[in-house]
C-alpha cells in the first residue's frame, strides 16, 4: 500500500533570524523551498516566475550536505557544528532536510541555535499531521567510541523535555554546549514531543553529543514509523484517551 508523503515547508523570520526548512520524514525528494523575506514586498506586479524545481545540492555545499537514492540532506546554519549534528539527527532518522539559517552570530549563537530548533519542531508536526497509525514511542540507544547515549521520545502533543548530557566543555567547536540542551528543548516545545535524552558515559564532549543526536535520530525514527492496514493500530490514534 502506498503511504502519503509527510513533508513540510517552514519559514521562520524574526528581528534576529531568518530560517529556512525542508523536511520529509520519510526520506526521498525535498519539497521546494522559498528564499524567506529580508524586505517588504513590492508593490508594482512581477513577472510570474517558473515552477521551482525540488531541492539540489547547491554548488557550494558544506561537509553538512549528503544526497543519495533516498535521502537529500543540506544544513547551513553558520555553525558548524551545529549543522553536523542537524546532518546526524537526519541521516540516521531516515529523514530527508534542508536547513538554511542567517542569524545574529555576532552577538553569539543563542538566537540562531534555538531559532533553528524552533523551525525544525515546527517542521516536524507540520509533517506528521494528524498523530494517526503511528507507534508514537520510540526508543534509540547509539554509542560513538567510549560514549553512549540514550533517547526516548512521545509523540504526545505535551511537550516536555530533559536532556542530560553532562557537557564538561563550555563549547564544541562555535556551539556552545548549553545550547544543545536549550535547542533540544525548543525542538520538544515546537514539535509537541515528550523528550529525554541522557548520555550514560563518554570522556570527549563531541562524542557525547554526536551519540546523543543519533540516539534521537533512531527513537525518532521507531516513533514515527506508521501502522498499516491489518496492523492493530492502524487508522487509531494510539493513546486511550482517543486524542493526541
Amino acid at each position: 500500500m502506498s503511504l502519503s508523503a509527510r513533508t513540510a515547508v517552514i519559514s521562520r523570520v524574526t528581528n534576529e533570524t531568518k530560517i529556512q526548512v525542508s523536511l520529509s520524514l520519510d526520506g526521498g525528494p525535498l519539497p521546494p523551498t522559498s528564499q524567506p523575506p529580508t524586505s517588504p514586498p513590492r508593490q508594482t506586479p512581477k513577472k510570474p516566475k517558473p515552477p521551482r524545481r525540488a531541492l539540489s545540492p547547491p554548488k557550494d555545499a558544506g561537509h553538512a550536505t549528503q544526497f543519495t537514492p533516498t535521502q537529500q540532506i543540506t544544513i547551513s546554519t553558520g555553525i558548524g557544528f551545529l549543522d553536523h549534528m542537524l546532518h546526524a539527527l537526519a541521516k540516521h532518522g531516515g529523514m530527508s532536510l534542508a536547513v538554511r539559517a542567517k542569524g545574529d552570530l555576532y552577538i553569539d549563537d543563542h538566537h540562531t541555535t534555538e531559532d533553528t530548533f524552533l523551525a525544525v519542531g515546527e517542521a516536524f508536526t507540520k509533517a506528521l499531521g494528524a498523530r494517526q497509525s503511528l507507534e508514537r514511542f520510540g526508543r534509540g540507544d547509539a554509542p560513538l567510541d567510549e560514549a553512549l547515549s540514550w533517547a526516548v521520545i512521545d509523540l504526545s502533543s505535551r511537550p516536555w523535555a530533559v536532556i542530560d548530557l553532562g557537557f564538561k566543555r563550555e563549547k564544541i567547536g562555535d556551539l556552545s554546549t548549553e545550547m544543545i540542551t536549550h535547542g533540544l528543548q525548543s525542538f520538544a516545545q515546537a514539535a509537541g514531543v515528550t523528550l529525554h535524552v541522557g548520555c550514560t558515559y563518554g570522556d570527549n564532549d563531541h562524542h557525547r553529543a554526536e551519540s546523543a543526536f543519533k540516539a534521537l535520530a533512531v527513537a525518532i525514527r521507531t516513533a514515527c514509523k506508521r501502522r498499516v492496514a491489518g496492523q492493530v493500530g492502524a487508522g487509531d490514534v494510539v493513546s486511550t484517551k482517543g486524542v493526541l
